[in-house]
Formats: structure tokens, sequence, C-alpha cells
């Protein structure tokens, strides 16, 4: 059966669409064995009714709509569906007349076909109609959002508000509504999360014009960062309705995602090399510059970016740019471990950083290519599917004007496009070869048009044949672009996983490279992780990725030359799924880890950024203060938006809360520098009401999308590991404490103090969430139980350290606060113990059946002696 896009189309065509099935059978089996057809009359007489009152309909829609589209497309449906209606009355008297009628069975099939067909039509022309209705509220919310760059009044901004809050309020129903339609979930999906983010926005919007008014207004300080919120906003919101508008126009599956995805992906990459380069070669440049200094991580995070273009790639691009990156990064090892060493000025160590320095332009000239190389693919494949619906118009239209030849010729110029950037000469001929059979053909169609001809057989032959032929193009030009680029593994870990053991217990099957694929995206993320450990733990990773990797080649060697189901074939994949299931273990153990350590406290920053822009005018460095709390603020920022998406693709998630982290990440990635804005405004306007309520809502903004991201977070890990790693953390924040105390060292005593006391927060957290989750009233309980008890412990322990802090020497008091970091370490403990699967409670064993016997027996004995 065909799949329809809304309930609606699909209620009323699906029994049509199974009663023509029922139709072709009978005349499939009246062909191969000459069975007649039962009297038809009495059904085809209530699909003529139905057909009637259907066309009735649209008729009356018709007369009152003004929609001039649905009025020029409803016509050609309603003599469609008529005319099939009449040919299949004809039909069933014909075969009342003569079961066994062959024209009778043609009209048959032709008319149920052309019922099913025009009432389609019908129908996807109605429902058109509505998206457009939908289509012109959405445009007109982006045309008044607009207007938000001319309020410069407190009153132009209480009539925009009023004005605005109505028209939103209607998309937002008509979307709803709209969502609840459709039958594709991921659209369904699509609409709500873009209409969310609108709604989330749109406070945030009237504050930041509000601010702009205020600023303007009263000639105060931050008019610049107030104006960026307002056009940030603007544009965010702006974007979402764009791509609500694109999203209400699919009617299948959206086959271009992926690439837009690539391509978003690949700009921002892109982006954050260019911004980080002239850090990371101040720090090659800079002799004395020192291991894990902000230049050597912007260095690190530019030859993360270029792995993560490079597995965008294929074919030879996808190489080059791995190996560029690899070879550079063995550069930074040895320049970091040369400088660790004292040998930073040595004229080998400056002779290799200035290399790692051209090859850092060299490297970003590469992805800079492969962006640019898959944009052209992608606008030259949506150009084809664009232009492809009007050159077929102006075919089947023997008097079409010269603008559809012109489609033709610049629809042949965007596929020639892509032919020229094919890696493959045979397909890049081939296409070519089309092009210019297109191009003949079409030449000779307009020179019978001019002559008046363009009715005549051999122009609509021509005509038909040019149809196909561009159907062959847009075939051979999409196969292209899909050739050119990388297989798609799954999204996540065990997804990724399935596929290479799946490729690996068959490597002489052709999966069309989705193991290797997914082995390489394993071995990727697994040296994105090694790039934020520290030395020996970063070679330990890198080295079973490497390990991996050289499993992986052998393999797909030996199954090149067809030798699969060889032994020595046989010992390699066993060797690899032994290797693949090791990594991801120690993956899952690193990445659970970072999450515990990144994820315990994700509010401080901004926090801190708060009391720092609330300073009064007169405090001490104020300026600098806020200046250094901004860049820990949005250094922190970056690390949660960086962990998290290790998590996405380290960790157990499906496929949802992947997409659901990654647009969180986005989001926060978008609003960090806003909260920045917002927070510098309140700083220059220091007591200004509006610009503290500004910041308030930006902050509150960023606050929320941050709990939304580690709870997303949370569900991407395993509970138990993470609690593990937390236990663990706590454990050597006990001994650094220990340390502190030992070395008379109050300010370490009280770091370590506050990450326990906010480890032990974030396990209260984990278990809410998971109490919250659970319909086991046993297991709510026994966690629950738990948790009130570590609650109770973390206030103590805060107080004793304070304690302990202000007179360091004193043992009772170093002992006391000992006593309470290791009842709250037990409490971690118990919680963790609840969290591990309960033994199921079975009867009590049967007794031995040797004692049964023989007490049976002794029974016996004893009552046949009395």
């Amino acid at each position: 059966m065909p799949v329809f896009h809304t309930k609606t189309i699909e209620s009323i065509l699906e029994p049509v669409a199974q009663q023509i099935s029922h139709l072709v059978i009978m005349h499939e089996e009246g062909e191969v064995d000459g069975k007649a057809i039962p009297d038809l009359t009495v059904p085809v007489a209530a699909v003529q009714a139905a057909v009637s009152n259907l066309v009735r309909v649209g008729k009356e829609t018709v007369q009152t709509t003004e929609d001039q589209v649905m009025k020029r497309d409803m016509p050609p449906a309603f003599i469609k569906v008529e005319n099939s209606s009449s040919k299949l009355v004809q039909a069933a008297q014909m075969l009342k007349a003569d079961p066994y009628s062959v024209p009778a069975r043609d009209y048959l099939i032709d008319g149920s076909r052309g019922i099913l067909s025009g009432t389609s039509d019908l129908l996807l022309t109605f429902d058109e109609a509505e998206v457009r209705k939908i289509i012109r509220v959405c445009k007109g919310i982006l045309e008044y959002l607009a207007v938000a760059e001319v309020v410069e009044t407190m009153e132009d901004l209480i009539t925009y508000t009023k004005n605005l809050g109505p028209g939103m309020t209607k998309m937002s129903k008509m979307i709803e509504e709209r969502q609840q339609e459709l039958t594709h979930q991921e659209h369904r999906q699509m609409l709500v999360n873009s209409m969310g983010t609108v709604k989330e926005l749109l406070p945030v919007l009237i504050s930041a014009i509000k601010i702009f008014v205020a600023t303007k207004t009263s000639r105060g300080a931050g008019v610049e960062e107030a104006e960026r919120n307002r056009r940030f906003t603007f544009e965010k919101m702006s974007a979402e309705i764009n791509e609500i508008i694109r999203v209400l126009q699919l009617t299948t599956w959206d086959e271009d995602a992926w690439a837009n995805k690539d391509m978003e992906a690949l700009k921002r990459s892109l982006a954050l090399i260019e911004s980080k380069m002239a850090q990371a070669k101040s720090w090659l440049k800079d002799p004395l510059g020192q291991p894990g200094d902000h230049g050597e991580v912007a260095l690190r995070v530019i030859l993360d970016e270029a792995g993560k273009v490079g597995e965008l790639c294929a074919g030879r691009e996808r190489k080059d740019i791995l190996a560029t990156a690899k070879a550079l990064g063995q550069m930074t090892d040895q320049i970091a471990d040369l400088r660790a060493r004292g040998q930073g000025q040595t004229p080998g160590c400056v002779q290799r950083a200035a290399q790692c320095s051209q090859g850092l332009d060299l490297l970003f000239g590469k992805v800079d290519g492969a962006a640019r190389r898959l944009e052209a693919l992608i606008n030259a494949k949506q150009a084809i599917a664009r232009r492809l619906d009007a050159a077929q118009a102006w075919l089947a239209d023997p008097n079409g004007g010269p603008e559809g030849e012109e489609n033709i010729r610049a629809l042949l110029a965007e596929a020639k496009r892509i032919a020229d950037l094919c890696e493959d000469p045979k397909e890049r001929d081939d296409i070519l070869r089309s092009i210019s059979e297109i191009a003949g053909l079409t030449a000779r169609l307009v020179e019978l048009r001019k002559q008046g001809k363009g009715d005549s057989p051999e122009a609509r032959a021509l005509a038909k044949q040019i149809g196909a032929a561009l159907l062959n193009l847009q075939s051979k030009t999409n196969r292209a672009v899909a050739n050119m680029r990388p297989a798609k593994p799954a999204v996540t870990l065990e997804g990724k996983m399935e596929q290479a053991l799946r490729w690996v217990n068959n490597p002489g099957v052709d999966d069309r490279g989705v193991g290797q694929a997914a082995i390489r995206g394993m071995v990727g993320e697994g040296k994105r992780l090694a790039g934020g450990l520290l030395g020996p733990y970063r070679q330990d990773m890198i080295g079973r990725c490497d390990r991996t990797e050289a499993l992986m080649a052998s393999l797909a060697d030996m199954a090149g030359r067809g030798e699969a189901e060889g032994p020595h074939a046989r010992a390699t994949a066993a060797q690899l799924q032994d290797s693949l299931k090791d990594l991801r273990r120690h993956m899952q153990e690193v990445m659970t880890q970072e999450v515990s350590d990144v994820f315990s406290d994700t509010t401080t920053p901004v926090k801190l950024l708060a009391v720092a822009a609330t300073a009064p005018p007169d405090a001490p460095n104020r300026e600098e203060v806020f200046d250094e709390r901004a860049g820990n603020f949005e250094a922190h920022a970056g690390r949660l938006g960086a962990t998290a998406e290790k998590a996405a693709a380290v960790g157990t998630a499906n496929k949802m809360t992947v997409e659901g982290i990654h647009a969180a990440v986005k989001h926060a990635r978008e609003l960090t520098p806003q909260v920045t804005s917002a927070a510098r405004i309140l700083l220059k306007n220091p007591g200004n009401r509006a610009a503290y309520e500004h910041f308030d809502t930006m902050k509150n903004q960023w606050i929320d999308n941050v709990e939304k991201l580690t709870g997303l977070v949370d569900e991407a890990i395993d509970t138990k590991s993470l609690l593990d790693a937390s236990e663990e953390a706590i454990k050597k924040d006990i001994d650094k404490c220990r340390v502190a105390m030992a070395n008379v060292q109050p300010q370490m005593l009280v770091a370590g103090a506050t990450s326990i006391a906010r480890r032990a927060n974030r396990v209260l957290l984990v278990a809410k969430r998971e109490v919250e989750n659970s319909e086991d009233p046993r297991f709510r309980d026994t966690v629950k139980h738990a948790s009130d008890i570590l609650s109770h412990t973390i206030s103590p322990m805060v107080m004793d350290a304070k304690a302990v802090a202000g007179n360091i020497q004193d043992k009772a008091l170093q002992k006391a606060y000992l006593d309470s970091c290791l009842r709250i370490l037990a409490a971690v403990g118990k919680v963790r113990e609840a969290f591990q699967p309960q033994e199921p409670d079975f009867p009590p064993p049967p007794p031995d059946l040797d004692q049964l016997h023989v007490s049976t027996q002794t029974h016996f004995l004893t009552a046949a002696h009395h």
C-alpha cells in the first residue's frame, strides 16, 4: 500500500487502494485461469456515490476559496475522477452482461486506477491549499518580526507586543493541529521542536527590544550589545519559522536532510578552526609556550574539528584531510613533549613548530575546499530537482514558450557542475553523454515548435523522450552525489557497533562500506576522547584506536583479494571483534568520567558572571573581574557542549536522545555569547532595572537549556556507571583534602570540599530523575531513602570544612571533617547500591529428595509398627 503523508488522506485513500488491489488481483486471476468476475454493480454504485459526493464538496470549496492555485488545480482532478467513475460504471455493466469480457476488465482496471489517482490529486490539492493557509500566517509573523528593528520607544514596544501576540497564538495553534495530522513522525517532531523554540524565544525578543529601547533612549552604554541581542533573537526566530515553512511543504521523507546537516556541521567546524587559528599559531611561535596552555588547547580543537570534517568526506578528500590532521597531531605531541622537557628553544623544536604552523594553513585550505565542494554538490542537486518540474510542464505543453528551454539549459548546466566534481571518470563521462544527448533533442524540439509543429507526432515523441532522459539524468546525478558522500553509519554507538560486527562477521559481503564507516566513526570518537586526556592516558586511547583501524584495514584488504573466508581473515576478524568491544568499553569509561567531572557543576560560572555584572560601580578591578568571569563562563559552556557531544556519540542513547543533545548543544552555543552581551549591558548600566531583567531572562534561558542538556546527557549514559565514576571522584577529592591538611593549604581544602559537595548534589539530581521516571515502587522507595540520607550529610560536611579551613592544624577539627567526608562517601555508595540489579524473590527450595524419601520411609515404618 502507498504511504500517505496525512491521516485524513490516508483514511480516505487507504480503503480505495485496498479495493483496487482486490480488483487487480481478480483481473490477473481472470487472465491466468479464465475465472469470471462476479457482478460488481452494487459496490461500483457505492464507489460512484462516494466519488460524486467528494467532487460536489470539492466544487463547493473551489467556488468559495480565494486560493488561485487551488482554483487552477482542482478542475483537472474533478474531470479525471468523474471520467474514471463513468468508466468504472460502464465496466460493471459490461461485466454483468459478460463476466469474461476482456475490454470490460481493462475498463475496470483503468477506471479504478483513475479514481485512485484522481482522488489522490484532489485531496493533495486541497491539502496543499491548507498548508498555504498556514504558510501565509507564518510569513505574516516573519514580516512582523522584522518590524522589531524599527521599535525605538516604549509605546512602540507595547503596540508591537499587542499585535504580535495574537498572530503567534494563531500560528502555534495551526502548527499544533497540523503536526497531529501528519503521518511522518520525523516531520511531526521537526514542527514541534521548531515551534517550541519560537515560543521560548518570544519573551527573549521582547526583553531584547526593551533593553535596546531603554539604552538608546537614555543614551546609556551597551547599545551595541543590546542591538546584537535583538538581532540574534530575531534571526533565530526567523530561521525557525522558515524551517517550519520548509517542513510544512514536505510530503515524503526529506532526502536532503543529511546534506543540510553535513553542510551545517562543516560550516561550524570551518568557523571554529578559523577562530582558533591565531591562538594556535601564537603558541607555536612562542618557544616558551607550555603544554596545556590555551594555545595548545586551540590547536587540539582545530585538529579535532578537521577530523570531523574528514569523516564527512569521501575518497581521496577524506584520506587527505585525515592524514594531514593525524600528521599535525603527532607533530604537536612532539612539540609539547620537547617543551615539557625544557627544550622548546632548541632549533629542532622551533623548526618543527614552524612546520606545524605552515601545516595548519594547508589543513585549513583542505577543509575550506571540502566545504565548498559539498555546498556546490547540494546546490546543484537541489537546483536540478527544482527545475525538473518546470521542464516537464514545458515539454507537456505543445505551445510552451522559450522559458521552458531556458529551464532545461539551466538544469543541464547544474548536471555538468556535478559531473565536473565527480572523482569516477566513468560516472562523469556517462553524465556528460546524457547532457549532450538531451541538448541535441531539445534543440530539435525547439526548432519544430518554431515551425508551428509542436503538436505533431514527431514533436510529441521528442517531448516524451526528453522527459524520460531528464528523469534518467536526475537519477545519474543523484547517484553520483551519493557516491561522492561517505557511507552513513548509525547515529548511536550501539548502532555503529552492530553495523561494524555485521561486516566483521561477513567481510566478503558488500555492505556499501557501512561496516567500515561505522568502525571509522568509532575510532574517530575514540581519538576525540583522547584529545581531552593527559600524556600516557591519551597514548593508551590512541593506541587502541590505531590497533582497531589497522585490523580493519587488514581485514578489508583480505576481503578485497577474495580471501574473506581464509583462516588468516577469520583470525583477524576475531581480533578485530575483541578490539572493537575493548575500545567501546574503554571509550565509555573515559566519557563517563568526563561527564562526572564536567557536569558536576553546570551553573556556578553563570552565577559568578551575574555577581560580576552587578558589582557596585566603585568595586576594585570591576572590568577585569568581569572579563575574567565572562571568559570562564564561555569556556565552561564550551566544555559542557563538547562533553555532551561525546556522551551522544559514545553513550547508550537512542536516536531521539542523540538528536536532542545536538539540538541543545547548538542552542547553548548560540545563547552563550548573548548571555555575555546581556551581562555586559548590565555592567555598563548599574542599577538599570530593564538591564537587570534582560540579563535575568537571558541567564534563565541559558540555565533552562543546560538543565535540559544535563537530563539528556544522563539519559545517554549508564546511570550506575555515572554513580561509580562520581564515587571514585569523591574518593580522590577526599585524598586531596588529606594532602591539603598535611601541607597546611586551606584553599586547596576548600576547593576539595566544594568539589565533594557538588558531586554529591549531582548524585542526588541523577537519583531524583531516576525516581521520577520509574514505576517500580520498591525501587523508588529504596533510592529515595538512600537519597534522603545523602542529602542530610552535605551541609554538615560543608560546615566542618569551613571550621577546619579556619584552623587547619587542629587535629580534632581535621578528624571531624574527614568523618563527614566519609559519611558522604558511604551515603553515595548506598545510592549506587540501590541501582544494583535486584535479586528476584524465588520461593524457598524444595527439601532434598533423599531426605524426603528417608523421612517418608521412616514415617511408614512407624505407622506399620503401631
